[in-house]
């Protein structure tokens, strides 16, 4: 049994004469015939019984043609999803990303693409770095954007560095820290006022003006609750990791697994965090500084499992991802 035969069959069946069959598939009736013929004999019943010039379906026949028919359609689903793998222009993605990226990176990026490729549909999984990578290595995803992307370099994965990123601490609107200008330091490293040995002082030391450029001591947080994500997501690891370079392990008061859950805990003055920027124009009803001492960075990048034969349009969408993201350096905020 082969996919000609099913189609021959399938089209007498439907038409009700072999030899129009045969004009509408454009072969020799002999051809049709013989393929039926086959067909029969190996299925050991008459598919057709003779009715005049044409024919009917026999009661096997009447059985036989919807599990044909399905064949069929399953054949040329195939086909079509052959087709489309190799069309650049059309198809699914399936794109994984952390929420941390996919709050201010993705929608302007996926809005970006869908200008030029609108045929182009995503699967879109938000999920933690290492079950993306996860999802990578078992064909379930075919392209993950992940931060940081150096921790990569020992899994079987290739990929695309796409930008930095400077994380910034987020501030209560009310907070101290996020009003105070005084003893800042400058894009320079010059420290701008006095400081005392007590605490108080080392927070007014930290303030901050984002406009400025001036930036927060991370040590000026030491005695504030923080509010992190969940253990397991590489951003809190960032974090933890900066604090004891600044010489204190923070006071996890609240953890979750949003960005945007964070930033309504840090608004409702539940504790202080450090995040990725929003970006320019966003307000969350929070205040963001950026941290000069130790500068936080993480690096975003676009990757897939190095034994994946990649569609078409996943290649075309990694290779937009990068185009797009050097064009604005990183910064999405850009329209």
């Amino acid at each position: 049994m082969d996919f000609h035969q099913l189609r021959y069959f399938v089209t007498a069946a439907r038409l009700g004469h072999v030899t129009q069959a045969a004009k509408r598939l454009h072969v020799a009736q002999s051809a049709v015939s013989r393929q039926i013929h086959l067909l029969e004999e190996e299925l050991g019943a008459p598919l057709f019984v003779r009715e005049g010039k044409g024919v009917q379906l026999s009661p096997f026949g009447l059985r036989f043609l919807p599990q044909a028919e399905r064949i069929l359609r399953q054949v040329e689903a195939a086909y079509e999803e052959a087709r489309r793998f190799h069309d650049p222009h059309a198809g699914v993605i399936r794109l994984g990303f952390p929420h941390s990226v996919g709050v201010h990176v993705v929608p302007r990026l996926l809005a970006a693409y869908r200008r030029v490729e609108p045929a182009v549909t995503f699967d879109l999984v938000q999920d933690r770095v290492r079950r993306l990578v996860d999802a990578l290595l078992e064909g379930a995803l075919d392209l993950a954007i992940v931060a940081p992307w150096k921790p990569l370099s020992g899994v079987p994965v290739e990929g695309r560095r796409l930008f930095e990123e400077e994380l910034v601490a987020v501030l209560p609107p009310d907070a101290r820290l996020a009003q105070d200008g005084a003893a800042m330091q400058d894009g320079e490293g010059m420290q701008h006022g006095a400081a005392t040995e007590d605490r108080t002082a080392t927070q007014d030391a930290g303030a901050g003006d984002a406009a400025s450029g001036r930036g927060l001591h991370l040590a000026a947080l030491a005695e504030e609750p923080f509010i992190l994500f969940k253990p397991g997501y590489t951003l809190r690891e960032l974090v933890q990791q900066a604090c004891v370079e600044a010489g204190f392990i923070p006071r996890i008061a609240f953890e979750a697994e949003e960005t945007d859950t964070i930033r309504a805990f840090v608004r409702a003055g539940l504790g202080v965090s450090v995040l990725p920027p929003l970006g320019a124009g966003a307000d969350a009803g929070v205040v963001e500084r950026p941290v000069v001492d130790p500068p936080i960075r993480r690096t975003v990048g676009i990757v897939w499992w190095q034994e994946a034969d990649l569609s078409a349009a996943a290649r075309a969408f990694a290779e937009f991802t990068v185009q797009w993201m050097g064009e604005r350096d990183g910064r999405t905020d850009r329209p």
